[in-house]
């Protein structure tokens, strides 16, 4: 495996582009290069630099340092034609690629789904759940073992499932049963799974199955000559050793990365992966030149890479070679320390504030919406939004963590909660939100009655039918329309609760509208489940604000972006270090296996340390990653409280820029300490700034359409006629399940639109064997081909008689779509035909009585499209089957029918 490192800004997607070049040149069809990276964001824009550059070589003949010899032409214009199609994906990607290609080799369906990570996280904790009720058994094989106290434990070795092909527990007894229990409830979950689903991690552990099938490698490597993988520094242990097996099998891998920008531990990434590489490996020669950086952050850069590699800090001297500027810019870096004897949020605000007076300064020189200011933690952006604010800097606060458990999204929650069960906690909160608007105290006494909802109902009687209608009104709607209405309808005093709300919670909202609107639960309960499983995603942030201003965001979110100008705010926040209930340890000599040990076990104590190390080793790794950021100016604040540096602070006291220093001042240089005092309040006489007017179209309301923007006549009638029975949901498809009446239908119609007969067994063997009938049995089968006979017989016999037969043009299944007010209605008329100068249109019934009036808006509809579009009057007529019965409509009737459902 060959191995670069690759620092912040070095051109490390540029290099990749090269490679392409070269391999390509060297006689490599891109088709048998994989390129694969961390995100779709990064493979994406991949694609388009590749893309790029082989025009730019087809029609120059180079590209950057790259010279294409003139005999390669004829590959890369195969190239450009392929690279639409070419291997540029995420590491799952790939591996999903690879598995498809030897799917029946691992027991695989080749057309397996992915789950989601929340999907798979539901799937284990029903399994748990499963196993906990069995095991209540006596005689069950872990009876008194699956035990409630082991619900967190397990939880969290299936989260940690990407770190090791298998687990082993440390000493302790504890251990054993943990491990005896997750084993048994991983067992099931993936039988739960089978052939046809996979979650990423689980995906991962199929792709380490495959390079252990001589077969299945041999294959992939037919189809792929060359890997380069990009961003190698945040792959988990599964994805390397995936790789790892490839290269070992002959496949040629190309890696490169930056162990200095490993900060994915949250999401399995493990920098000793990297590390493991680059000394088994063939190390190429290091990106040196930074095409990002000012002269002024080259060299400080330069000088953090190195104090932290002296002191073992993240990364070691190997892993952060110097790099030269190639940009002339001079640049600016600002250290700015507030300290005093005060409390450390106290200290914060003035160094929110300080920030805020520099960015004002700079603005002259560069654009608010050309500035970022990152953070370790959500939990300082609360001091910069209000120094913010105070400054008048306008601002943008990108996405943030947390976004299922924004007071706005538990409103929605314990709203639904309540309407299914109006008691305990969801009642409480819903009795708080803008829905009840009751003060802390009313909510206390009405909880606190024998009877609340009776205490409601005399004490709050407009709260208590507001409830009422939410539940009457959520029992009859779908779980989506049931969102909706709980945040748009008026049910406060003419107000909706969208009208409560800020306007980042107000966005915040109909994401949430926008998220479920693709796949929307089948229940309440589904949704209320959905909503709970969503609020433990970690990872899952508010929707990002649109808009110009300075942007707010934590040092993850900024990964692989740029500014002219960044501030790390909040320097001395200390590095978290949250409990679990249990830690990990690769096992000594055996590759893909973690120890575990439990809380209370002989292990505990060194494994937590060995893990708090790893994340202290991280941070410093986070802050290299904020620093890089900025193009031309990096401004620095920390607070210092006591004399004591935490966190980052710490760095810039080892690099001898701390607090102690003498303020110093230069055109690309400022260094200044700021000794703690008080902001002095808001002037109170300071009038507000008027508003803007409120134009006159804010309160406007769009009144729904009366039907949707693209319908059929059929539907219409199922709506207005028969109401839809209740079916069941087809597990792949989502779509509804045919019952017996439905099947002979489409049967029928489709044997009439053919011209088969009903005496000819080819084309009665074709019908049954119409996916249509696959949910019946045989003897349901047998039933239905004899109805399907018997009335195709029937439309037989009335051929040359009441239909008039042969015809000079025929159209079955003809299709039409009419434009009607705001909806366009399409269908599909049964038989559209001319005999001599007479057409008719025929709509083929197998009902089992005699009621046209049914049809009427239909074949209106039919009627109006084949006039609008070929200007002809045909004769309309309704064939009942099963009585050899044919009833003309007249025009007047279809007529007066449109009129009726369009007025």
């Amino acid at each position: 495996m060959k191995v670069r490192i690759a620092s912040a800004g070095t051109g490390k997607t540029a290099s990749l582009v090269l490679r392409y070049l070269e391999l390509i040149a060297s006689g490599t069809p891109l088709r048998r290069i994989a390129g694969v990276t961390f995100t779709r964001k990064a493979a994406d824009e991949l694609r388009v630099r590749v893309g790029q550059a082989l025009e730019e070589v087809l029609e120059k003949g180079r590209h950057l340092e790259f010279v294409a010899p003139e005999e390669s032409r004829p590959l890369f214009q195969e190239a450009l034609r392929e690279v639409s199609g070419a291997t540029l994906s995420t590491i799952h990607g790939f591996m999903a690629q690879c598995l498809r290609l030897v799917a029946p080799m691992l027991a695989l369906d080749p057309d397996f789904s992915m789950l989601g990570d929340w999907e798979a996280v539901a799937l284990f904790e029903e399994e748990w759940h499963t196993l906990r009720y069995l095991a209540l058994d006596p005689s069950h094989l872990l009876h008194g073992m699956a035990t409630d106290e082991l619900t967190e434990p397990v939880l969290h070795l299936f989260a940690k499932r990407s770190l090791a092909e298998a687990f082993e527990p440390a000493d302790g007894e504890e251990n054993q049963r943990l491990l005896r229990v997750y084993q048994a409830v991983y067992a099931a979950y993936e039988a739960r799974l089978g052939a046809r689903l996979l979650s990423p991690s689980e995906l991962e552990r199929k792709a380490l199955e495959l390079t252990r099938n001589p077969r299945a490698v041999k294959r992939v490597l037919e189809r792929v000559q060359v890997l380069l993988v990009d961003e190698y520094q945040d792959v988990n242990p599964l994805q390397g050793g995936f790789f790892a097996a490839l290269e070992g099998a002959g496949l040629h891998v190309e890696v490169v990365g930056d162990p200095k920008q490993s900060i994915y531990a949250f999401r399995q990434a493990d920098v000793a992966v990297f590390r493991q590489a680059l000394r088994e490996g063939e190390v190429l020669p290091p990106l040196k030149r930074s095409y990002r950086h000012s002269q002024t952050l080259v060299r400080f850069l330069n000088r953090l890479t190195e104090t932290l590699a002296q002191r073992g800090w993240g990364f070691s001297l190997e892993e952060a070679p110097p790099v030269e500027g190639v940009r002339p810019s001079r640049g600016r870096l600002e250290i700015h320390w507030v300290e005093g004897e005060v409390a450390l949020d106290d200290l914060r605000k003035q160094e929110a504030w300080v920030l805020a007076q520099r960015l004002s300064a700079l603005s002259q020189t560069t654009r608010y919406s050309e500035m970022a200011v990152l953070v370790r933690s959500y939990s300082s952006v609360r001091f910069l939004e209000e120094a913010f604010a105070r400054a008048e800097i306008p601002y943008v606060l990108q996405q943030g963590r947390g976004y299922y458990e924004r007071q706005e999204v538990r409103d929605l929650y314990h709203a639904l909660r309540a309407a299914l069960d109006p008691r305990g906690l969801s009642l409480a909160a819903w009795l708080r939100s803008p829905f009840g608007q009751l003060e802390l105290a009313q909510v206390e006494a009405v909880l606190r009655s024998s009877d609340p909802l009776k205490t409601l109902e005399r004490d709050f009687p407009e709260v208590y039918q507001r409830l009422h209608q939410i539940q009457t009104r959520l029992r009859t709607m779908p779980p989506l329309e049931a969102l909706k209405f709980l945040i748009r309808e008026p049910l406060m005093a003419g107000r909706a609760y969208h009208d409560f709300l800020e306007p980042r919670a107000r966005e915040n909202v109909d994401a949430l509208l926008f998220y479920f609107a693709p796949r929307p639960p089948q229940s309440l309960e589904a949704l209320l489940e959905r909503l709970e499983l969503l609020s433990r995603q970690a990872d899952a942030g508010d929707v990002p604000q649109s808009g110009e201003g300075v942007q707010i965001l934590t040092v993850h979110r900024a990964k692989g972006l740029e500014w002219p100008l960044v501030a790390v705010f909040d320097l001395g926040r200390r590095e978290p270090h949250p409990s679990v209930p249990l830690y990990l340890c690769p096992a000594e000599g055996m590759a893909l296996v973690q120890q575990v040990a439990l809380a209370g076990t002989p292990a505990f104590e060194r494994f937590k340390q060995r893990q708090k190390a790893l994340e202290e080793e991280e941070s410093y790794r986070l802050f290299y990653v904020a620093a890089s950021r900025a193009r031309d100016t990096l401004i620095l604040s920390a607070s210092l409280s006591r004399g004591q540096p935490e966190g980052w602070a710490r760095v810039l006291e080892a690099m001898g820029l701390g607090a102690d220093g003498q303020p110093f001042d230069r055109s690309d240089y400022l260094h200044q300490t700021w000794r703690y005092r008080p902001l002095a309040p808001a002037s109170p006489g300071q009038a507000p700034k008027a508003g803007l007017e409120a134009p006159p179209w804010l309160a406007a309301r769009f009144a729904p359409a009366p039907f949707p923007p693209l319908f059929s006549p059929s539907a219409f009638k199922r709506q207005e006629w028969e109401p839809e029975p209740l079916l069941l949901p087809d597990p792949e498809e989502g779509e509804a399940l045919p019952g017996r009446a439905r099947a002979i239908g489409t049967l029928v119609h489709y044997a009439i639109g053919q011209n088969w007969q009903a005496d000819n067994p080819a084309h009665l063997a074709n019908l049954e064997a119409q996916e249509v009938m696959f949910p019946f049995d045989p003897s349901e089968r047998e039933g239905i081909m004899a109805e399907v006979r018997e009335l195709l017989l029937a439309y037989q016999s009335l051929l040359g008689h009441a239909l008039p037969w042969p015809r000079e043009e025929d159209y079955p299944e003809f299709a039409v779509a009419l434009p009607l007010g705001s909806t366009v209605w399409q269908g599909v008329i049964d038989r559209l035909y001319r005999v001599g100068a007479q057409w008719y249109l025929e709509d083929y019934k197998t009902d089992h009585e005699v009621k046209p009036e049914r049809y009427h808006f239909q074949l209106a509809v039919y009627l109006a499209a084949v006039r609008e579009a070929w200007g002809l009057e045909p004769q309309v007529r309704l064939v009942y089957l099963r009585f050899g019965q044919v009833v003309r409509l007249e025009p007047a009737l279809l007529q007066a029918a449109l009129r009726e459902a369009m007025p």
